[in-house]
């Protein structure tokens, strides 16, 4: 699988980020031990210019590794048609038991690179540089989860086998055979839909009484509640099939790309709303990313909502 040019081209440039982002690493680790802003000697001040270098690098790095996550998501679907019985990203994905980890992963690297930007940014307004020895503790953790991705990245294209037939996205989101997720799929849709609103006007409520821990934790929560509701309820409206559940095929192009929309939207509210929180407890200071983070929200639930409106207002009946 590795001779596949997108295969190739993840790798390749997976690698460069990583290569450029251990020069960060290193310089984080100077940074760490010795950086001491009372200090007025050569070594702080080749550390201070050390810091904006390792800033740019990782700010790069941030931005090649959202592309990069789109062209991987790209990818998975482009050498669907390689594998027997994969119809679509949901089948190649799950071609081994690294592909869920490896997706995981990049996704919640995304997620902490932009943390780590947002603290960089609130460090560069002070005058003492007061967050400067913690970020960059948070980089070198966030160096080695990079390193992770990578080696997951290629267990997982290598343990891909051509010959070897996968599931595809109607056995595996069907709860009555894949074990794996039985138990979330086999929720009663209702109540999982219930629990999508109510987690949306917690966040509503939250941020209007300014309830930034609160905020967060529902934040994170309306992630993964978003996505169950898309497997159980949304989808199949989005398909018009009440047998199709799969959260992949919401990016192809039958279907207007409409998943990179509501997954896009769902990031970034998500991460704002998270960093409502993380700001608060870390950096023990308070942001103002209510209103856009519930704006990003609102999108995802009026996105979502208009499907199974539409398909009743279009054939006066619900799907189940």
């Amino acid at each position: 699988m590795f001779l596949s040019p997108e295969v190739f081209i993840n790798l390749l440039v997976d690698f460069l980020i990583l290569l450029f982002s251990s020069f960060a690493f290193f310089i984080s680790l100077g940074i760490v031990k010795y950086f001491d802003i009372n200090k007025d000697t050569p070594r702080q001040y080749n550390l201070l210019k050390r810091t904006y270098l390792a800033s740019i690098i990782v700010q790069y790095a941030l931005f090649f590794k959202i592309i990069l996550l789109f062209y991987f998501v790209f990818t998975i679907d482009k050498i669907s048609v390689l594998l027997p019985g994969a119809m679509c990203g949901a089948g190649v994905i799950t071609a081994n038991h690294f592909g869920i980890y490896l997706l995981s992963l990049k996704v919640v690297n995304i997620y902490l690179f932009g943390f780590w930007i947002l603290f960089n940014k609130e460090d560069m307004k002070t005058k003492d540089y007061h967050y400067t020895r913690l970020k960059f503790k948070f980089f070198i953790a966030l160096f080695l989860l990079l390193l992770l991705e990578f080696v997951l990245e290629i267990f997982y294209f290598h343990g891909i086998n051509p010959a070897k037939v996968v599931s595809c996205c109607g056995v595996l989101f069907n709860s009555a055979k894949s074990l794996g997720i039985s138990l979330l799929l086999n929720i009663p849709r209702d109540i999982v839909v219930g629990i999508f609103y109510f987690v949306f006007l917690m966040i509503l409520g939250f941020g209007y009484f300014k309830k930034d821990i609160l905020f967060s934790i529902f934040s994170l929560l309306f992630v993964l509640v978003t996505i169950l509701a898309i497997i159980v309820f949304f989808s199949p409206y989005i398909y018009e099939l009440p047998r199709h559940k799969c959260p992949f095929c919401l990016l192809q192009k039958e279907y207007y790309f409409v998943g990179y929309f509501v997954y896009v939207f769902l990031f970034i509210g998500s991460f704002l709303g998270i960093y409502q929180g993380i700001s608060k407890v870390v950096l023990k200071k308070r942001v103002n990313f209510y209103k856009k983070a519930f704006l990003f929200d609102s999108l995802v639930v009026l996105i979502l909502s208009f499907y199974p409106l539409y398909y009743y207002f279009k054939n006066h009946i619900w799907l189940f």
